[in-house]
């Protein structure tokens, strides 16, 4: 085992967190139970801030302005192979609540999706019977757990994890002892009070108390929360708050207190109008911070930041750019899937270090238990993800032989759209050390990508590296049999199609 100049070591082809294994080893952890915040964006992109993920600063990261990220990242560590088990929003965020990876849950896309009423000009393939339920009251999700042993567990924003109409669209049924303007809907019908239009099934629900302020929704949200973290610290109990924005999702409609310093030559209306939200977003990240500091609860609140896929780029506007990553939301490439995440843990994880192993929201289940210090043994047979402590607090080995794999049998956006696009389509894929697999179902297409040396997807090595494709293709091959992944169906005999092959 060597370690480079960058602070990190190299094991099994893989880079792990080296500054922060060397300065967590001797720490003990805290008996007391720590409060944990997952404060969770919507759509945002890997350069949408002011905190750059990769060793040089992009154009983008450039533009935007998070003051507030910057603190975070100061004292946390910085995940910069961090990715989305999903391209889209649905099947990350109940992949992070139950730790399973989208093909085994089967919840493969945004809830309700689309249906199979298309014509074959627009669609060559059949999707399949995937779980548009998404989760239930009967679910075992990691809040449920936390409420087992002695958490507070809240809910506020955007949701969708369950259909309208069934259990899981209410959070309470999936482990909240507190919901506050979560519901079924993805997005919401406006960052503008009333937040929708009355009687819109989009209309952000209980903010009704806002109407004399007329707060931009962000700024709504975050007073709720505060107003949470203040009852919380009177209680005296351990908490779980996941603070889940509804930003930066369409509409793009600009905090107007915010938008005048991102109206630049070089950007569009849209662009500054994008950037002025994602400030709004870190103004409540810090608002959170203080607010912790306030109460005196800072030094035992952990807090992991992340979003729920890559940034929008091809179509309202294209309102971001996730360059050097290529394409975005809703595509196999690394602009659809890698995202921001930070993780701070006072005292137990090394402030201002980075961690270039690649991680995937799957691991948040595990993760946040044992953070809590509850046994994961009884999950481990049912869940995909990997606990992160030995990331985290330098004790024991972290090992993830069969690597990352992401599956979305599911066409995204619309035809002429997708035609512009070649990376959205059904696919499946793997990470592994550095190297990605894509599959694509409709033309049994396979692509291999060096992303140490071609991270915006450009050269696809397949011919020149057969044996490695060969490998991560059986790799994948085996993970979705193993748990039964659906998908698609071919639309003459209305069979599921096989799984990846060269």
């Amino acid at each position: 085992m060597q370690f480079n100049k960058t602070g990190f070591t190299r094991s099994l082809g893989l880079l792990t967190c080296a500054g922060t294994l060397l300065a967590c080893t001797q720490k003990e952890l805290k008996t007391e139970p720590p409060n944990i915040i997952l404060f969770l964006v919507d759509d945002m992109g890997w350069t949408d801030t002011s905190v750059p993920f990769e060793k040089m600063m992009s154009d983008n990261n450039r533009y935007h302005k998070t003051p507030n990220m910057e603190n975070l990242a100061k004292q946390s560590v910085k995940f910069t192979n961090a990715y989305s088990a999903s391209p889209v929003c649905s099947p990350t965020r109940c992949s992070i609540l139950t730790g399973k990876n989208p093909a085994r849950s089967q919840i493969t896309n945004w809830i309700p999706g689309q249906s199979n009423d298309i014509p074959e000009s627009e669609q060559k393939l059949f999707i399949p019977d995937w779980n548009v339920n998404g989760l239930q009251s009967n679910s075992i999700t990691f809040p449920k757990v936390l409420q087992d042993h002695g958490y507070t567990t809240a809910h506020i924003g955007k949701a969708h994890f369950g259909l309208e109409g069934t259990s899981g669209a209410d959070p309470k049924q999936l482990g909240f002892d507190y919901n506050i303007a979560g519901h079924h809907a993805g997005q919401p019908g406006s960052y503008y009070y009333p937040y929708g239009k009355k009687g819109s099934h989009k209309k952000v629900p209980d903010l009704e108390e806002f109407a004399k302020d007329s707060l931009y929704l962000n700024q709504a949200l975050t007073v709720k929360a505060n107003q949470l973290l203040e009852q919380f610290s009177k209680e005296k109990k351990p908490f779980f708050l996941n603070l889940a924005h509804y930003a930066v999702h369409t509409p793009i409609q600009e905090n107007k207190q915010l938008v005048a310093q991102f109206i630049q030559k070089d950007k569009t209306e849209t662009q500054a109008k994008y950037a002025s939200m994602v400030a709004s977003m870190d103004n409540s990240l810090g608002s959170i911070m203080q607010k912790l500091e306030e109460l005196q609860i800072a030094d035992n609140t952990i807090i992991i930041f992340m979003s729920d896929n890559g940034g929008l780029v091809t179509h309202a506007g294209h309102p971001t750019s996730n360059a050097p990553l290529s394409d975005g939301k809703g595509t196999c490439r690394e602009g659809g899937i890698r995202v921001p995440m930070m993780i701070k843990w006072p005292g137990i994880v090394e402030a201002g270090s980075q961690c270039d192993e690649p991680v995937i929201s799957d691991d948040f289940f595990p993760t946040i238990l044992e953070m809590a210090g509850i046994s994961t043994k009884p999950y481990l047979k049912s869940i995909d993800g990997k606990d992160l402590g030995p990331l985290l607090t330098g004790n024991g080995n972290f090992k993830r032989p069969q690597g990352l794999c992401f599956h979305y049998p599911h066409y995204w956006a619309w035809k002429s759209l997708r035609d512009s696009y070649p990376s959205i389509k059904p696919f499946s894929a793997i990470r592994m050390g550095k190297w990605k697999l894509c599959y694509g179902y409709e033309d049994e297409k396979v692509e291999l990508f060096n992303l140490d040396e071609d991270i915006s997807e450009q050269n696809n090595l397949l011919l020149k590296e057969p044996e490695i494709a060969n490998r991560l293709c059986s790799q994948l091959r085996d993970y979705l049999n193993k748990v039964k992944a659906q998908t698609p169906l071919d639309r003459q005999n209305n069979k599921p199609l096989k799984y990846p092959h060269l």
